[in-house]
């Protein structure tokens, strides 16, 4: 998995300390027999509840939350036998968070019943989910959809076999909720399945909600595994989908841009039913404008590579993209107003990969993504690659700058 940033001595060990199970000064240990939601709504700002392997009957809705800097924080003792939390009815929700400052690690959810989500989020800062496994769901694994909520961070969980998007963030509206400056990274989503009509996201990010996805691995869902519908205020930072791996959706494409602002850029997106990355005016609002998608390896989906709208592109910048597409489909889109093209390459008829077969996307030696790369100006630009190797100057076409192996699909060991 890529890697976009370091981490001092000291926050390693203290990760460290939190994966090996040590409670901090002040945690509270339970077992599967103790009365869970007591003990969760029990815990003073800054408290954390220690849960021993087992199974822990739900639901539960947390009401009272930590502070800023001083989370509460409900987490697994050990990551390699997470607690489960058991929840067969459909009245409520596995977890309700009603709360601010909430951090929920390392623990188990599923199956549930249809429409039963693993957690939905009602606070409004200061909410992280990490670590945690969610498996046979019925609803929503995580969703925040009911009042505007800034920082949510979700990272490093695995959602499997889900029956419902995997991750929802906003309101459709978006004006009844937004979710602002969020990170969701490091996630293995796998397999949803939602009923028809339903669409069957990985990850959706709603009108006006803007953050960053980043790093995630997404694979067999229904509809797209990333969407974002963009916003209607180009003021800002852009979202931003970075390093994701995004294969095999059954109906849609790999990653849809509904709108801008936001950079699109060192993903990797195969085997999709549509294309790796759709480009669509969604709802005909006209917010295609403020996209860049930037250094990503699109390979071997159904109709197209990178597909856009015949009309409706205001400011689409396509820019360094390696793209092999199906035999009978499209690689690129041909030129049109609002439409930047620039150091894209076609690789359907090239050897521009060692094994792309067997998701090698290095770059092959002395090939055509080695040679081919314009070098605009921006903040945009992307200084490491998928693998987070730097960049060179000119750099590689696609997302791996250079020889690295094979991408994994496989969730983090």
């Amino acid at each position: 998995m890529p890697r976009y940033s370091g981490a001092s001595f000291a926050a390693c060990a203290v990760l460290g300390l939190v994966l090996l199970g040590v409670p901090r000064a002040g945690g509270v240990e339970i077992s599967p027999d103790a009365d869970l939601c007591g003990q969760m709504n029990s815990l003073p700002p800054g408290g954390e509840l220690v849960l021993a392997p087992g199974d822990y009957t739900g639901p539960c809705t947390i009401r009272n939350g930590g502070a800023p800097g001083a989370p509460i924080v409900i987490r697994a003792r050990d990551l390699t036998q997470r607690p489960r939390i058991v929840y067969g009815g459909r009245r409520s929700n596995v977890i309700d968070v009603r709360a601010d400052h909430v951090t929920i690690r390392g623990l188990a959810f599923g199956p549930t019943e249809r429409e039963v989500d693993g957690i939905r989020i009602y606070g409004r800062e200061g909410i992280t989910v990490e670590d945690c496994e969610f498996s046979g769901l019925g609803g929503i694994a995580v969703v925040a959809n009911h009042f505007s909520i800034r920082g949510l961070v979700v990272r490093r969980n695995t959602v499997r076999d889900s029956d419902a998007t995997a991750m929802y963030l906003g309101c459709h509206d978006g004006s009844s909720c937004t979710a602002t400056d969020f990170v969701i990274e490091e996630n293995h989503i796998e397999t949803v399945r939602a009923p028809d009509p339903e669409i069957g996201y990985g990850i959706q990010v709603k009108l006006n909600s803007r953050g960053i996805v980043r790093g995630n691995v997404v694979g067999d869902t229904k509809g797209p595994a990333i969407m974002f519908y963009g916003a209607t205020d180009l003021g800002g930072r852009p979202s931003l989908v970075e390093g994701n791996v995004v294969v095999g959706s059954q109906r849609s494409s790999g990653i849809v841009v509904g709108g801008g602002p936001m950079v699109v850029r060192n993903n990797i997106a195969l085997g999709n039913s549509m294309a790796g990355i759709g480009i669509e005016d969604y709802g005909r609002r006209g917010l295609l404008r403020g996209v860049v998608v930037a250094h990503n390896t699109v390979y071997r989906n159904g109709v197209a590579g990178i597909m856009v709208p015949p009309t409706g592109l205001v400011d689409v910048t396509l820019v360094n993209n390696a793209v092999q597409g199906k035999p009978g489909g499209t690689a690129l889109p041909e030129p049109q107003a609002g439409l930047r093209l620039l150091g894209n390459v076609d690789c359907s008829g090239l050897a521009c990969f060692v094994d792309g077969e067997n998701r090698d996307f290095s770059p092959m030696p002395g090939g055509p993504l080695s040679t081919s790369a314009a070098v605009p100006v921006g903040p945009w630009i992307p200084t490491q690659d998928f693998f987070g190797a730097p960049r060179g100057t000119p750099p590689t076409v696609g997302a791996v700058e250079h020889v690295q192996g094979p991408v994994r699909l496989a969730p983090r060991p």
